[in-house]
């Protein structure tokens, strides 16, 4: 998020705006950490402290120590930074520190959470000491080294924490009704009951109660209200950040908090689904609706998902995160290398020297050097946004706002014969300009299957397989020329560089074969020939 003008108490700190405490940094109170060792910081936060007293948040910044040691023994919090302008006082081993008011907020309803999850007098003795990692006090947001390594394993840090609370709201100010009666609702359907018992069971209860509201004067009624009054939480601006998904995703145990009231995101997870059949919903306005089916869609089937079958592939991953938002566009890519399969060797770099550009080319890089896919090519066409210009042709703008997901390779395609090594080098021609991360070459392997027709809404028959206009030919033009690249899914469109005879990306087809059309071409014959795609 890029701002024309800084407030007097931001600083930039070449990431992003972050409120100045330059006296508290002063004092040395944050010890340095050891990446080896994994070691994080924790806080201490008071939460026998009044609300409404006027005295600021206290809490004590914990000495480091590695995550390995203290696996299950702290609690993490997700929220929205919002306005990097507006800030609150908190006290940090008696200090002054600026903090977003965001946070402030979060560190006000986590002691609420805890008087009453854990209070004095309950058995649960070791819990009573209220131990957080918050990003904004745990890492000091002003080494740019620490940032960058601590952000490498932000998966480790929420998956070992004992529970993660997910805060919703930014400000005490905000009905709490449709939360509370979420978790009435929830508790009032037998919820020890087996699975499909208690779906049964919820269903049978909304009809019921929904009958009843609709008899109502008005078709009004409590139930009903309170139920529209649900739909609140989901205008909240948590559900569109980056770093959010990759916090919740990985949490073990996750607690939503929305002013004073909570409920434990299972309990979410099993009532949305069911609630979002019913027509209750035709009252609240209709983008509030959407954003309800995209939390159940998205966030419930991606945490349903993750924790049965493990880790994403990587562009699926961010084809499917296109929606999120984050203030460093780089966190568009950084946020989500905890939760891919494949370790591609991307490190979080904040340096004013790592454009997105670069970086985005250099994952390309990376990508198909370790794959020996080219996969790439698909979401290259998919993803196209406002620097593809400066990208090589056969990256993807993962800047954009929206890509179609491809479909995974199966077992079979996966392990479909051997593929000529594929590799990438810096490309030096006339008029490549400056930005290295266009000068990119892709050296492939594949087939010329021959010109483009003029008309290139007809459908094109290449030895008894169908070649289809998939993308509608917009970007075509006199010349181009149809491939088949080993190692790549679909044919794709090329077009021929008329200085040096490298080639360009210009879009995807679609065939009718149930094997590769690189295979169909050596069975007839062809020739392959080594291209470089820039």
């Amino acid at each position: 998020m890029e701002q024309e003008t800084m407030p007097q108490n931001l600083t930039t700190h070449k990431v992003f705006p972050t409120p100045n405490n330059d006296t508290f940094l002063e004092h040395g109170v944050y010890q340095s950490l050891d990446p080896a060792q994994q070691e994080i910081r924790l806080i201490r936060l008071y939460v026998d402290d009044g609300n409404d007293d006027g005295t600021p948040i206290r809490c004590d910044l914990l000495p480091p120590v590695p995550l390995a040691s203290v696996r299950g023994k702290y609690t993490a919090v997700s929220y929205c930074a919002g306005d990097p302008g507006t800030t609150e006082t908190v006290l940090v081993n008696g200090i002054p520190f600026a903090v977003f008011a965001n946070l402030a907020h979060v560190l006000d309803v986590a002691r609420d959470f805890w008087r009453k999850s854990f209070p004095p007098n309950s058995d649960a003795t070791t819990e009573n000491e209220c131990i957080l990692w918050a990003d904004q006090i745990s890492i000091n947001q002003f080494d740019l080294a620490e940032r960058s390594h601590q952000v490498g394993f932000m998966r480790s840090i929420y998956a070992s924490a004992a529970r993660t609370l997910i805060c919703i709201s930014t400000t005490r100010a905000v009905d709490t009704r449709g939360v509370e009666w979420l978790a009435a609702l929830h508790a009032s359907v037998d919820p020890d009951g087996d699975f499909y018992h208690y779906y049964y069971a919820l269903e049978y209860h909304l009809r019921t109660k929904l009958a009843a509201a609709s008899a109502a004067v008005g078709g009004g009624g409590r139930f009903a209200a309170d139920w529209l009054a649900l739909y609140d939480i989901f205008t909240s601006p948590w559900w569109t950040r980056t770093w959010v998904y990759q916090e919740f995703i990985s949490s073990a145990e996750a607690h939503v908090l929305y002013g004073g009231a909570s409920i434990a995101w299972r309990h979410v997870a099993e009532v949305l689904p069911t609630l979002r059949k019913y027509k209750v919903g035709t009252l609240a306005e209709p983008e509030v609706r959407e954003t309800m089916a995209a939390v159940v869609d998205f966030f419930i089937r991606s945490k349903l998902r993750f924790d049965r079958a493990g880790p994403y592939e990587l562009m699926d991953l961010l084809a499917r995160s296109r929606h999120l938002r984050s203030t460093d566009c780089r966190d568009r890519v950084y946020a989500f290398l905890g939760l891919v399969r494949c370790d591609y060797g991307i490190v979080p770099d904040y340096s004013p020297n790592n454009t997105m550009a670069s970086l985005l080319a250099d994952m390309a890089s990376k990508i198909v050097c370790r794959d020996q896919q080219l996969d790439i090519l698909s979401y290259a066409c998919e993803a196209r946004g406002l620097l593809s210009g400066r990208l090589p042709s056969w990256a993807p703008d993962w800047t954009c706002t929206s890509c179609r997901e491809i479909r995974s390779r199966t077992i079979e395609e996966q392990t479909a014969g051997d593929v000529p090594a594929i590799s990438v080098t810096n490309y030096a021609s006339v008029g490549a300009g400056d930005d290295s991360s266009s000068r990119l070459a892709l050296h492939v392997e594949g087939y010329y299957i021959g010109a483009v027709p003029d008309q290139w809404d007809l459908r094109v028959v290449f030895h008894d397989v169908e070649i289809v206009n998939a993308c509608g030919g917009k970007l075509r033009s006199e010349g181009d020329e149809f491939w088949a690249l080993v190692g790549a899914r679909n044919p794709v469109v090329l077009r021929r560089s008329r200085d040096d005879g490298a080639y360009q990306v210009i879009e995807e087809a679609r065939f009718s074969g149930l094997t590769s059309l690189a295979g169909v071409a050596r069975k007839y014959g062809l020739r392959s020939q080594t291209l470089a795609i820039i």
